[in-house]
C-alpha cells in the first residue's frame, strides 16, 4: 500500500503560434512565445483555479491498473488529487492534498502518515503544475531560467528551458520549435537518501478548452520506464475553490 502512496499518478493538463524560434532567443522569450501559443497572457491569467478529470492506466506494484483521476488546483499553493485505482477488480482510492504548508494522504478513506519521499513528491507535483501554467515563470523572480539543449520529441525539434531557484529541484520544459506548444516536461524526485529519479511527461493532441490550449493526452516515464498514460475527460476553470476541498481527508 505504501507504493500506492508514493506514486501520485498526477498529470498536468495545461493551457498555436507558428513563430520560428531564432538562435538569439533567451529563456524569457521562449516562455513568452509559449504563452501566446497556448492562448495568450490574458486567457492564462484568468486561470487561478481549475478542476480536471482524466482516465488512463498506471503501473502500480508491477501491475498495470486502470485509473480515474479528479484533480483540483488553486495556484499558487493548493492542490488535491483523488485517484481511483482498479487492478483486476481490486479497487482503491488514493487522496493527496497540499494546502499551503500542510499535506495530507488518505487511502480508502483512512488518513495515513506519509514518508518524507511522498511529501517531497507532492510538493514537487505542485511546483511542476505551477511552472506549466507558464505565467508564474515570467512573474515570479524566484525562478531562475536558462536555455536547455535542443532535443527531438516525436521526431520534431523542441527547444527547452531549465528552471531552478529558491531551493527547488530542477525542472525542464520543452516546446515544439515550430508551434511553441509544451510537448515535454521533466522533474526530479527524491526516493531515498542521496537517491533520486527523473520523471518525464510527454503531451499531445492539443485542444482549446476553457479559453486556452491544453493537451488532452499524456504519457509519464520514470527513469525511462513508462508508468502512466492518460487522456483528458473534462477541464473546468474556476473563480475559486471552496476551502473545504483542501481540508484534511
Amino acid at each position: 500500500m505504501q507504493k500506492l502512496i508514493i506514486w501520485t499518478g498526477t498529470v498536468a493538463f495545461l493551457a498555436g503560434s507558428t513563430e520560428i524560434v531564432r538562435a538569439q532567443d533567451n529563456p524569457r522569450t521562449l516562455i513568452e512565445r509559449a504563452v501566446r501559443a497556448h492562448g495568450g497572457a490574458e486567457a492564462l491569467g484568468r486561470v487561478h483555479a481549475e478542476k480536471i478529470k482524466f482516465k488512463g492506466t498506471m503501473v502500480v506494484q508491477g501491475h498495470t491498473s486502470s485509473i480515474l483521476v479528479e484533480k483540483t488546483l488553486q495556484l499558487p499553493s493548493k492542490y488535491k488529487s483523488v485517484v481511483e485505482i482498479n487492478t483486476n477488480g481490486d479497487k482503491h482510492t488514493l487522496i493527496h492534498v497540499v494546502n499551503r504548508d500542510k499535506t495530507y494522504v488518505a487511502v480508502d478513506g483512512r488518513a495515513l502518515p506519509a514518508t518524507p519521499e511522498t511529501l517531497a513528491e507532492m510538493r514537487g507535483v505542485l511546483e511542476l503544475e505551477r511552472a506549466q501554467h507558464l505565467l508564474p515563470l515570467l512573474e515570479d523572480k524566484s525562478y531562475q531560467l536558462t536555455l536547455a539543449e535542443e532535443i527531438k520529441v516525436n521526431d520534431r525539434p523542441a527547444v527547452g528551458v531549465r528552471i531552478t531557484g529558491r531551493g527547488r529541484k530542477e525542472m525542464r520544459l520543452y516546446f515544439d520549435k515550430e508551434y511553441g506548444l509544451l510537448v515535454r516536461a521533466e522533474n526530479r524526485l527524491d526516493v531515498g537518501k542521496d537517491k533520486e529519479i527523473r520523471q518525464h511527461f510527454f503531451y499531445g493532441d492539443y485542444k482549446e478548452i476553457g479559453g486556452y490550449k491544453r493537451p488532452t493526452k499524456v504519457r509519464a516515464y520514470r527513469d525511462g520506464t513508462q508508468v502512466m498514460e492518460a487522456e483528458l475527460l473534462d477541464a473546468k476553470p474556476l473563480d475559486k475553490v471552496d476551502e473545504t476541498e483542501f481540508a484534511k481527508p
